[in-house]
């Protein structure tokens, strides 16, 4: 055996070599070493105790790693992971080292996009809050939701106090659209701020809570929505007011709604309108003890025109001319038409809407033809001209 192992010892040697050279040309061509490059999300170590991470800036950093060709392309996970140290940190913004840790071997860290990042913390925080239940949705017709049940009714918010203080109630929204019977239901419980809304990276115990919401039949009566016009522009008249729709269907109980004929809508401010015609969305005006069944506001159209008012003017050679009921006061404006200045023009026809008395148009101007009436109310009629001509009324 020994006599085998030593005959062409030499050569067997070099056929090792050879075979070596081989294996590693051949793994070189198939397996070569590479750099990949990508970025990596930047983690952080345990803060210390009673504080929280707020923020890393940046949240990823460019990292070249090299190593053989086959351990990136087997790799499922990250090979890499970027850690902040914030161990020796304090509240508020501050700059920390970030460590690479490599997770598989073979790898090499080549070069890294930057070795700091800027963390901010804060205290920890926690409160307690009241949950509220919130409806979304309307139930079917002739139906209401009647209060609503939270259990727990108390949750616990905790987090950093930044965030913690910001939350003013804590919301169970449960949709009850289309139903007609009680609903109940395992629900998200949502942070809230005093604007009603979302407040994140904050933690709520326990996360959901059981929402009950009583849903009942009502009772319901179709009136006719109204609408409530203020403040008609000076000079101006209303000519036309339409409400769409036109009905409002309500629910509650049957003393209240026999109580109401008619819903206004919130008063309609025209006092800037600049033009004929123009829409406005309003809400309505509820009253206690009833609820709206479907949509709560209205759209208000109204049509105004400028106010023009006839007078009477006296012709060459002392003849009686017809009204020129063009002419122009002395604002630019023109008066409502009238055949006699001393007879106040009808009010427009607008469905029975409310107008202030501000609103309506000034009608106590005195005209010159009305003021030489005046004059002449004791003086003999004078005797009709043969020669006079009528006149087209202009209005």
């Amino acid at each position: 055996m020994p006599r085998m192992i030593r005959h062409n010892l030499a050569l067997k040697i070099l056929s090792l070599i050879g075979a070596i050279v081989i294996w590693g040309a051949v793994r070189t061509q198939t397996n070569p070493i590479v750099e990949h490059g990508r970025t990596f999300r930047v983690f952080t170590s345990a803060p210390p105790s009673g504080m929280q991470v707020l923020t890393v800036e940046p949240s990823e950093i460019y990292v070249t790693v090299r190593g053989r060709r086959l351990v990136f392309e087997r790799s499922t996970l990250d090979y890499v992971r970027l850690v902040a140290d914030v161990s020796e940190t304090k509240v508020g913004a501050q700059g920390v080292p970030v460590y690479v840790q490599v997770l598989r071997g073979g790898l090499e860290v080549v070069s890294m996009e930057r070795q700091r990042v800027q963390v901010e913390l804060d205290t920890v925080a926690t409160v307690k809050r009241a949950v509220q239940a919130q409806t979304r949705g309307k139930p079917a017709d002739g139906f209401a939701a009647k209060g609503w049940q939270v259990q727990p009714n108390e949750v616990t918010v905790s987090g950093a106090a930044s965030n913690v203080h910001r939350v003013a109630s804590v919301v169970a929204f449960v949709d009850i659209s289309g139903t007609s019977a009680t609903v109940k239901r395992q629900v998200q419980a949502q942070a809230r701020d005093e604007n009603n809304s979302p407040v994140e990276n904050v933690k709520i115990e326990p996360e959901k809570v059981s929402a009950t919401i009583p849903i009942e039949r009502v009772n319901t009566k179709t009136v006719p929505i109204r609408p409530n016009i203020v403040r008609v522009p000076a000079g101006w008249v209303l000519v036309a007011v339409h409400a769409s729709p036109t009905t409002v269907t309500l629910g509650g109980s049957g003393a209240a709604l026999a109580a109401i004929q008619a819903i206004d809508t919130a008063p309609v401010n025209i006092s800037d309108q600049q033009q004929g015609t123009s829409a406005y969305s309003v809400p309505l005006q509820v009253p206690a003890g009833v609820s709206v069944i479907g949509a709560g506001s209205a759209r208000v159209t109204v049509t105004i025109r400028r106010s023009r008012r006839s007078s009477a003017t006296t012709g060459p050679a002392g003849r009686a001319t017809a009204p020129d009921t063009s002419a122009e006061t002395a604002g630019g404006d023109t008066t409502a038409d009238s055949a006699d200045a001393d007879t106040t023009p009808a009010e427009p026809s607008h469905g029975g809407i409310q107008v202030s008395e501000d609103d309506q148009p000034d009608t106590d101007t005195e005209t010159p033809a009305a003021d030489s009436d005046a004059a002449d109310a004791d003086k003999p009629a004078p005797q009709p001209a043969d020669t006079t001509q009528p006149t087209e009324d202009s209005g």
